[in-house]
């Protein structure tokens, strides 16, 4: 590949998407808010029926990925994706994917907590219950368990950044265009006791295509606190063949208590699916490999395995210009 061309689509990867005008800023749209109001209300979709390997023409990803944003005050905000932008972006993926640099540039490495914790945990034993394959995490105060923490809808969150929780599009909004309410964040509870209290959230964003549509395929979003809990986030980046773990806060178990499964996952081009256990609670947690880095983000179950939505390049470079774009 020619040098020049290398450097070229470097210094545009390293950019968030805003600044290399793959999208349009953020704007604020006239229309409020509608909110639906109540704590530990959702509970985990059911998809036995939802195909695992859509296909979309450029127009169509364009416009599933352009973003809908709310603040706490009922203020909506969008931004569009540019379908030219879009293709020529993809187009440079291929040629890094060919470099094998991807991995390299869609990657971002754990931040340990600044912040010291406000009360302690007591250190119990591990528990395995029955058949049940799940492990419940009883120290919530190492890597990677100390970056999970429980979104007051009753789902769970990883901050990958300081102060932006990914969580699961439905955990924030119904799919039919109106927003969830009680959404701040407790990072790395365990039962009554909160080792950094409870965050109150300031903006929520999420895709389009789930949030007018609810389509499962882009059931991602990001959560903007107020401040940052602890300082410290979860490595995260682009998916990897490996071996992956689910933990989050299932309300089958003790109350808002944390669990954990991991074994074999399969991918397609949007989706991860797994026999993992899970139950209503963990919709939004982290899918992580064997070093605790996100890789994508669990969003469903059903009669006959469990699914996520996949961190592509795409989708690794979409949240870090939200990041960047709502600090």
């Amino acid at each position: 590949m020619n040098r020049i061309l290398l450097v070229c689509l470097l210094n545009m990867l390293m950019l968030p998407l805003s600044q290399a005008n793959i999208f349009d800023e953020f704007v604020m749209i006239d229309e409020q808010a509608t909110f639906i109001n109540g704590k530990d209300h959702l509970v985990s979709p059911d998809v036995d029926n939802h195909p695992l390997d859509h296909s979309y023409v450029l127009n169509e990803r364009a416009a599933a990925l352009s973003a809908m944003a709310v603040t706490v005050d009922g203020t909506q905000y969008q931004a569009q994706i540019l379908p030219k932008a879009l293709a020529l972006f993809e187009q440079a993926i291929a040629v890094l994917e060919r470099q094998n640099l991807r991995h390299l540039l869609f990657n971002r490495e754990h931040q340990g907590p600044l912040l010291a914790s406000k009360q302690v945990i007591n250190h119990i034993p591990n528990v395995v219950i029955g058949d049940d394959n799940r492990i419940q995490i009883t120290d919530t105060l190492i890597r990677p368990h100390v970056y999970n923490g429980r979104i007051d809808t009753g789902c769970t969150g990883t901050l990958i950044d300081t102060k932006h929780v990914l969580t699961a599009g439905h955990c924030v909004s119904d799919g039919e265009g109106h927003w969830y309410s009680d959404l701040n964040f407790t990072v790395a509870q365990n039962g009554n006791i909160k080792p950094w209290g409870t965050t109150k959230w300031q903006k929520v964003l999420t895709t389009t295509a789930w949030h007018k549509s609810g389509n499962y395929d882009f059931d991602f979003a990001i959560i903007v606190l107020d401040q940052a809990p602890h300082s410290g986030h979860a490595g995260w980046g682009t998916y990897r063949e490996g071996i992956y773990s689910v933990t989050g806060y299932p309300a089958d178990k003790l109350w808002r208590t944390m669990w954990t499964d991991s074994g074999e996952i399969v991918s397609s081009t949007y989706r991860l699916c797994y026999t993992l256990d899970t139950s209503a609670g963990q919709s939004g947690s982290g899918i992580k490999d064997e070093a605790g880095y996100v890789r994508g983000v669990h969003s469903t179950g059903s009669s006959s395995q469990n699914c996520g939505i996949r961190l592509t390049s795409t989708v690794f470079a979409l949240l870090q210009s939200w990041i960047a774009a709502n600090p």
